[in-house]
C-alpha cells in the first residue's frame, strides 16, 4: 500500500497522525547555511502537508490521482510564491510556472509514496 493511501486510510477511521513530517533537520551547518537547510526543510514539510491534505480530500471526495494533483497544486504554487527562491522576481510565463508547481506537487507525492508506511504514527482522537 502507498505511502499517502495508508495516511488518508488513517485520517479516514478519525485517527491522529503524529510527527510525521516534522521539521527533523537540525544545526549541522555553520551561521547563515544552517538557516537555508531550516527554511528548505519549513517549505519542504509545508508542500508535503498541502500534499497530504490534498490526499485526505482525495478520500473524501472519491478522486482519482490527477485530481488530486490539481487539488494540490494552488497550496504548492503558494509556498513557491512565498519562498526564499522567488524573493524580488516576477513570474514571466504563468503557464510555465504552473508546470512546474505540478511537478513539484507531483514529484513529492511520489517521493512520500516512496516511504515505508511502518513510519506513521497514529493515536485516536478520541482518546
Amino acid at each position: 500500500m502507498k505511502f499517502l493511501t495508508k495516511l488518508a486510510e488513517y485520517f479516514a477511521k478519525g485517527l491522529q497522525i503524529i510527527g510525521v513530517f516534522a521539521p527533523t533537520i537540525e544545526r549541522v551547518l555553520p551561521g547563515p547555511a544552517a538557516a537555508v537547510v531550516q527554511v528548505v526543510s519549513k517549505d519542504l514539510t509545508e508542500m508535503a502537508q498541502v500534499i497530504l491534505d490534498a490526499e485526505q480530500v482525495g478520500v473524501a471526495l472519491a478522486l482519482k490521482g490527477p485530481d488530486k494533483l490539481k487539488a494540490a497544486v494552488p497550496g504548492i504554487a503558494d509556498i513557491v510564491l512565498q519562498s526564499a527562491l522567488l524573493a524580488n522576481h516576477k513570474i514571466q510565463n504563468p503557464a510555465l510556472f504552473n508546470q512546474g508547481c505540478t511537478a513539484i506537487a507531483s514529484g513529492l507525492a511520489d517521493v512520500i509514496n516512496s516511504l515505508h508506511t511502518d513510519g506513521i504514527e497514529v493515536t485516536n482522537k478520541q482518546a
